[in-house]
């Protein structure tokens, strides 16, 4: 690649997490059931298999929290405290950084207890988390909690560490900045020219910080982002900010508005609630390429891909 980038983030605390690069696999039996179906300009589709991330049951915010995590350790924390709702990714990836890295791991969440622990909920404590609930939905009530819980662990003589909600700031971001030049190396590699990158976007970290990554590459790549749980325009703004953040941390120039595209045609009902056209698109996948995509993040993405492949977004070659 030119040019070389040895240095590509600037020195930062990382607790190492994963196991990189993740694969990039093309979907051949994918594209052919969209020319099957009629679209005539069906492009090179790639799977870039952030969910075979060796923690956790995987998930691409564990790129995100090899930094969290370091900083937490440089900083002397004991108690990482974060939030979410309580089937979130990240927080079952926290609790899973924690337990690596013997931190202990606090989350809070949205609403009330569940019944019955099911899902990421169970994993959590199986992790060994302390699990807390708002009893509300609204933020500023868990943020509350999480303000509570820090300061009580400082009255008690423990260090605690506070990741936002779905690790998404400059500091996680950078993780998703080297995540741009690891698919773009692998793209060069097999002597692919990289076009567009599709992606869910909940609360903007990987979108911000693969556009940073990209500014610095001085790669022409679109970023397609599907807003899976606010409105495309809160969105915007919030992986514009942070997309300039890592761009200010990385040394490279600023991401310009009109990098930042946010669709919110696959939103549904919401956050959390499953599409008809996020079903189908998940379906289309494990039946032509065996693999699996969940119903809240990334099958919406995935839906999203499809709709400008069917849209005639994108050039045969």
């Amino acid at each position: 690649m030119t040019p070389e980038y040895t240095n590509f983030v600037p020195p930062h605390p990382r607790f190492h997490l994963a196991t990189l690069p993740t694969p990039l696999e093309r979907a051949p039996r994918l594209e052919a059931a969209l020319r099957d179906e009629g679209c005539e300009r069906v492009p090179r589709i790639y799977l870039k298999r952030d969910d075979l991330l060796s923690l956790g049951l995987g998930g691409n915010k564990i790129r995100n929290l090899e930094f969290s995590i370091g900083q937490a350790l440089a900083e002397g924390a004991t108690d990482v405290v974060t939030s979410g709702r309580e089937q979130s990714n990240h927080c079952r990836l926290t609790a899973a950084a924690c337990a690596r890295a013997g931190l202990r791991a606090h989350l809070v969440f949205s609403g009330y207890p569940a019944p019955r622990p099911s899902g990421n909920l169970l994993l959590d404590g199986l992790l060994g988390a302390k699990l807390y609930y708002a009893c509300s939905d609204e933020r500023e009530r868990r943020e509350a909690w999480v303000s509570m819980l820090t300061g009580g662990f400082e009255a008690l003589g423990r260090r605690a560490f506070v990741i936002p909600v779905g690790g998404s700031d400059a500091r996680g971001a950078l993780g998703h900045a080297l995540a741009a030049l690891e698919l773009k190396r692998q793209c060069d590699a097999i002597g692919e020219h990289l076009d567009a990158i599709v992606l869910a976007t909940a609360t903007g970290g990987t979108q911000a910080g693969m556009l940073a990554g990209l500014s610095k590459l001085g790669a022409p790549v679109r970023v397609y982002g599907f807003a899976v749980a606010k409105s495309a325009a809160e969105l915007s703004a919030t992986v514009l900010g942070i997309a300039n953040d890592v761009a200010r941390e990385i040394a490279t120039g600023a991401v310009g508005a009109d990098a930042v595209r946010i669709d919110g045609s696959m939103l549904g009902d919401g956050y959390g609630a499953p599409s008809a056209a996020g079903d189908a698109a998940s379906l289309l996948l494990a039946r032509s390429e065996g693999v699996f995509t969940d119903p809240v993040y990334t099958g919406k993405g995935l839906a999203g891909l499809l709709s400008l492949v069917r849209g005639g977004a994108f050039a045969a070659d």
